[in-house]
């Protein structure tokens, strides 16, 4: 469908219109810094259309994200991504499971990541933190993706998932998890969408025969690991999840738990080795550690979410029918001026009781609780030892896009001048 048909069927505009180039999320120099380019969407073209990837509609205004996520009937989360991720032919479970099966699978692993549920880890979370921290003063100039917010919330959740720690095993995970994520993997560069797919699909493949023999080995020695619950976890009619239920259940959980709290690490410290005067408040009182955390959260969200229209309805006067797709980028819903005063400043007292930032309805983050206490333990242990940080004069930034927005590297200071 050309820019003139949409215009003509829908009342709707085009990604190129509004931005003079087309939406690709997967570039890297996009990844980096989008929020340019959602203002202008969110400004000239709130529900804006792209060819690339097959076709999809980018929906940047938080109100109309928070209907498409709160209304799983009419947007089915089959499947996540954009495009979708090249080797399976079944949703991945719950990720891409629409309700009532969805909510039928999150009661099986929901009691485990409750509040009460991971407190007992905090003790062990903090003392790799601090491991981490130690090796940062050593180097004292670093890459703090490599250093700490890859390994941190990496090491943290393999444990979770079973896994005895080894820097190999992690830094493996890493890679497969990245390439298909973002499409990491050296030889892939962005653009060749060829040799992107066949990163991906070849990682996917890896990963996939990994977890195969960690569930083969919990059906032979169960534990109490996560894995372990799930061959143990019964659905309701008292029906055992199926092989394939497990595997793909513990794909989706390490997928998450690799990826996610590096990428909000990433890019927090990043902006707050930008602000002296930020760094400076929070080692005079660390009881602003919270907010803080919530109010970088709220400006620099990392997710870009898919779903597929399964009835017509229309957003912002934009007709979506059966089959369209759209992508909700969180990083443009949390800058929105309609509902953020000074959505563009990091205000750190900022009090709003409006968040997605951990998504919304029945999909919400199952391991939101788990990333605060990450995220809150990382800044404690950090703003305590290194209160002073800052980037390189000449640090040259990069990053990977896709599913989510992360940081590939981050050089890093224990001092600033």
């Amino acid at each position: 469908m050309n820019d003139q048909q949409i215009d003509k069927m829908s009342g709707g505009c085009s990604a190129l219109q509004a931005l003079g180039h087309d939406y690709d999320h997967y570039d890297p120099e996009f990844a980096l810094d989008p929020h340019a380019e959602f203002a202008a969407l969110r400004a000239k073209c709130p529900v804006a259309h792209t060819d690339n990837y097959g076709g999809f509609y980018v929906v940047s205004k938080f109100d109309d994200v928070a209907e498409v996520l709160h209304d799983a009937t009419t947007f089915s989360s089959w499947p996540a991504d954009t495009p979708a991720t090249p080797g399976h032919t079944r949703p991945l479970i719950p990720l891409e499971v629409d309700p009532p099966d969805h909510r039928r699978y999150r009661m099986i692993v929901d009691p485990l990541f409750r509040p009460k549920a991971i407190e007992h880890i905090a003790e062990s979370v903090r003392q790799y933190a601090i491991e981490l921290v130690d090796g940062m003063l050593e180097s004292k100039e670093f890459d703090f993706m490599a250093e700490f917010a890859q390994p941190y919330p990496s090491a943290v959740f393999l444990r979770l998932v079973g896994l005895d720690f080894s820097v190999e095993q992690r830094d493996q995970l890493c890679e497969w998890a990245g390439t298909i994520l973002h499409t990491t993997t050296q030889g892939a560069e962005h653009g060749d969408v060829e040799a992107q797919t066949a990163a991906r699909l070849d990682a996917g493949k890896a990963l996939h025969n990994f977890l195969r023999g960690l569930v083969d080995d919990r059906l032979e020695t169960p534990g109490d690991d996560i894995i372990s619950v799930l061959i143990k976890a019964e659905m309701p009619g008292q029906r055992k999840l199926d092989y394939r239920e497990i595997l793909n259940f513990a794909y989706v959980l390490v997928l998450a738990g690799l990826d996610t709290v590096t990428t909000a690490i990433g890019f927090s410290f990043m902006h707050l080795a930008r602000r002296p005067d930020l760094q400076d408040q929070l080692a005079a009182d660390p009881s602003l550690i919270p907010g803080t955390i919530e109010e970088l959260l709220r400006f620099e969200p990392i997710v870009h979410a898919s779903r597929t229209v399964t009835e017509r309805k229309v957003i912002s006067g934009v007709e979506l029918q059966p089959g369209d797709r759209v992508v909700l980028p969180l990083a443009s819903a949390h800058r929105d001026e309609d509902v953020f005063p000074d959505a563009d400043q990091i205000l750190i007292d900022r009090t709003s009781d409006k968040s997605m930032v951990f998504g919304a309805g029945s999909h919400r983050c199952l391991g939101s609780h788990l990333a605060r206490l990450e995220l809150t333990i990382a800044f404690e242990e950090i703003f305590r030892r290194i209160p002073r940080f800052s980037l390189p004069e000449d640090a040259k930034l990069t990053a990977h896009g896709g599913q989510t927005r992360s940081l590939a590297v981050l050089p890093f200071r224990t001092w600033r001048d």
